[in-house]
C-alpha cells in the first residue's frame, strides 16, 4: 500500500531539528488497477430490437455500471456489465429463434398451399352471392345477396 506523508507546519520549513517526532502518515486512496468495465449499450439496444421484455433489465444494468464504478464498487460494476451482455445475448437468441420458427411456418404453409392447390371452396359455396335479390346472406347460396340500393 502506498503512503504519503502529511506535511506539518514544522516540516514545511524543511528544518529537521524542529520535528517533534515521526511524521504521521496516511494511506493513499487506492483505485484498482483494472479499467472501468464497458456498459455494453449495444447489447442493451440489441435486446430492445430482438426481445424487448429483457431490454428493461438490460438498460437498468447498463445505466448502473458507471455509478457503481464511481462509488468504488468495481465488483458490482463488473457484475452489472456482465449482466447487460448476457441479457443482450439471450435476447438475440430468443429473437433469432422466433424469426426462424416464423420463417419455417411460412415455408411450410406455402408448401401445403402449393401442393394441395385450390380446394374448390369459393365465396359462392358459402352462401354469399353478390348482386342477388336483396335478401342478404342466405345459407346454401340460393341467390341471396346484399342490396346496395338505398331508398331515401
Amino acid at each position: 500500500m502506498a503512503y504519503r506523508r502529511r506535511m506539518s507546519p514544522a516540516t514545511a520549513d524543511n528544518d529537521p531539528d524542529d520535528t517533534p517526532g515521526p511524521d504521521p502518515v496516511e494511506p493513499l486512496p487506492v483505485r484498482s488497477a483494472s479499467i472501468r468495465p464497458p456498459t455494453h449499450g449495444g447489447w442493451a439496444a440489441a435486446s430492445l430490437l430482438f426481445f424487448w421484455p429483457l431490454s428493461f433489465a438490460a438498460f437498468t444494468h447498463a445505466f448502473n455500471v458507471q455509478p457503481l464504478w464511481a462509488d468504488g464498487d468495481a465488483a458490482g460494476a463488473q457484475h452489472a456489465s456482465d449482466r447487460v451482455r448476457r441479457l443482450g445475448q439471450i435476447s438475440v437468441v430468443i429473437g433469432c429463434t422466433v424469426i426462424a420458427l416464423l420463417a419455417a411456418l411460412y415455408v411450410l404453409t406455402t408448401m401445403v398451399l402449393l401442393t394441395n392447390g385450390d380446394s374448390g371452396v369459393g365465396y359462392d359455396d358459402c352462401g354469399f352471392v353478390p348482386g342477388g335479390d336483396g335478401g342478404g346472406f342466405v345459407p346454401g347460396g340460393d341467390g341471396g345477396g346484399f342490396d346496395f340500393d338505398f331508398d331515401f
